[in-house]
């Protein structure tokens, strides 16, 4: 699917915030979706969230520029001391202060650094591993924006970007679905916002991606038998399963 967002038209959609960080009390400013003004698209098969004239996911993280501290916005005021300690002992410690950049809008390698900076921050404070693996997911979906981007508007990549790319947004697919899979077994719901019906539905489509298929189907099924469920998801849910077993069957099929 090919993407291109007008300029004038996603600043619209955005406004200045300003931003003391919570680790070392810079002052700078954000930019911050206005989400009053949103418009729903149909999502991704993997609820990538998708909404017109704007990619919100490269506004999801702010990084301050003079520590090095990035989280997820919602999450940027909130800070432990042992977090802090943790940060500012292996984040703050190696990071060279910058001069606050000024966009009228946020571009999507401003935005792929900014989540992986927050990825690492996250680790660093110990973060639950699925708010590790989400932003890994994250990172992957702003990827895929970035790429296509580039489809619409052919010369703004090159070949060797454009497979840099690929393998990159490979690697952090695998590890999104690495993390989530792990923190099933581990977390409590709701994990990233999701109940456990829609955290199922993506695990099932992440497992499909990896050609996991019998593990796809038994995610599949459990959404699909689950009491109360939304009609929307299950119909999702019905559709991804009839895809597995036809995966399934031409697999199997070539190997014959």
């Amino acid at each position: 699917m090919s993407v291109l967002y007008n300029v004038d038209e996603e600043k619209k959609y955005v406004y200045v915030k300003k931003i003391t960080c919570t680790n070392c009390e810079g002052q700078f400013e954000d930019l911050r979706v206005l989400n009053s003004k949103l418009r729903r698209k149909e999502s991704d098969p993997d609820l990538r969230p998708r909404f017109q004239f704007i990619d919100s996911l490269k506004y999801g993280v702010t990084a301050c520029p003079y520590c090095g501290f990035a989280a997820p916005s919602r999450n940027f005021e909130h800070l432990t001391s042992l977090q802090q300690k943790r940060l500012r002992e292996k984040v703050t410690s190696q990071f060279m202060s910058q001069q606050p950049a000024s966009m009228e809008v946020m571009d999507y390698a401003t935005a792929i650094r900014h989540h992986e900076i927050a990825l690492v921050c996250a680790m660093v404070m110990e973060l639950p591993l699925s708010e590790q693996a989400y932003l890994c997911l994250q990172i992957s979906w702003l990827i895929r924006g970035c790429l296509e981007e580039a489809e619409a508007e052919p010369g703004l990549v090159t070949e060797e970007m454009e497979k840099q790319y690929r393998e990159k947004s490979q690697r952090y697919y695998k590890q999104a679905y690495d993390g989530l899979t792990k923190a099933a077994t581990q977390e409590n719901f709701p994990i990233c916002g999701m109940d456990q019906n829609t955290f199922d539905y993506l695990l099932a489509v992440l497992s499909f991606r990896f050609h996991e298929y019998d593990l796809a189907t038994k995610y599949c099924g459990s959404v699909i038998q689950a009491k109360g469920i939304a009609a929307k998801l299950k119909d999702k849910a019905l559709m991804l399963k009839d895809e597995i077993l036809a995966a399934k069957k031409e697999e199997e099929g070539e190997e014959q």
